[in-house]
């Protein structure tokens, strides 16, 4: 891939070069190419790159309903990553579908299990900051999502990070749903809690109600944040903010 070296930084297309700007790799510049579009929709040659761009659409249909679902999580902790491995990940979760021929599998749910342990902050985990398990559980009958937060001393098992003065818990729970309009997740969050002094077990209830056939998923975060008179500050950018998808309960 050849680079762009010159003060001026072009995008877009001149004559059969083409200039972009990569995330990590900057400016680069390519010759056009590859196959004709028309080639690739019609020659028998090509029926396995459709059957792949098929469900690969397919795949970035799904993972995009689920962003619409966790929308006003992701705008605190998800990084600009999470879009392809997300989409990446629903695309493994199709190819698991043994009920439908090739190019034409979906998401099913019963494979939805292969969600669980997804990090929606790739820099970040749940263990790097807090080193005390966490484990939310769903009761069905209850329709209800508990995290038990245990007994922790932050200056003993929480990654301190610069600037940073205070703590808060999320937990969220979600029917896993492809509807074109999923419903919101259900979220309740911690106090602020400081990093100092020791915590004291404390019990979060997300109270959600679903279908007896429907999947449930269940997410928890940790944020840091600066207190400063009185007030509570996300740290910039929040790179180290983590939130995961800890378990999917399917009936």
């Amino acid at each position: 891939m050849a680079k762009q070296e010159s003060l001026i930084k072009f995008r877009g297309k001149v004559g059969d070069l083409s200039f972009s700007k990569h995330r990590s790799r900057g400016y680069e510049v390519r010759m056009k190419g590859g196959v004709d579009k028309a080639r690739i929709q019609t020659d028998p040659n090509f029926q396995r790159t459709r059957e792949n761009m098929a469900e690969f659409g397919t795949a970035a249909g799904t993972a995009k309903l689920l962003r619409i679902q966790l929308n006003n999580l992701l705008r605190t902790f998800a990084d600009n990553t999470m879009r392809n491995r997300l989409t990446s990940l629903i695309h493994r979760i199709q190819k698991s579908d043994s009920a439908n021929a090739r190019g034409e599998r979906i998401f099913l749910e019963e494979n939805s299990t292969m969600l669980k342990g997804f990090e929606f902050n790739q820099a970040s985990s749940l263990k790097m900051l807090l080193g005390e398990k966490l484990e939310p559980t769903y009761d069905r009958t209850a329709g209800e999502a508990t995290l038990i937060i245990p007994e922790f001393n932050p200056q003993n098992d929480v990654m301190l990070l610069n600037g940073a003065t205070h703590m808060l818990f999320t937990l969220a729970v979600a029917e896993l749903s492809t509807d074109e309009v999923p419903p919101r997740p259900v979220m309740v969050r911690s106090g602020y809690i400081p990093l100092i002094g020791v915590h004291v077990e404390e019990t979060l209830q997300a109270p959600l109600v679903v279908d007896a056939a429907k999947v449930v998923y269940i997410i928890v975060g940790i944020s840091m944040y600066q207190e400063v008179n009185g007030e509570f500050y996300p740290l910039k950018n929040n790179p180290y903010n983590a939130m995961t998808i800890v378990d999917v309960d399917i009936p």
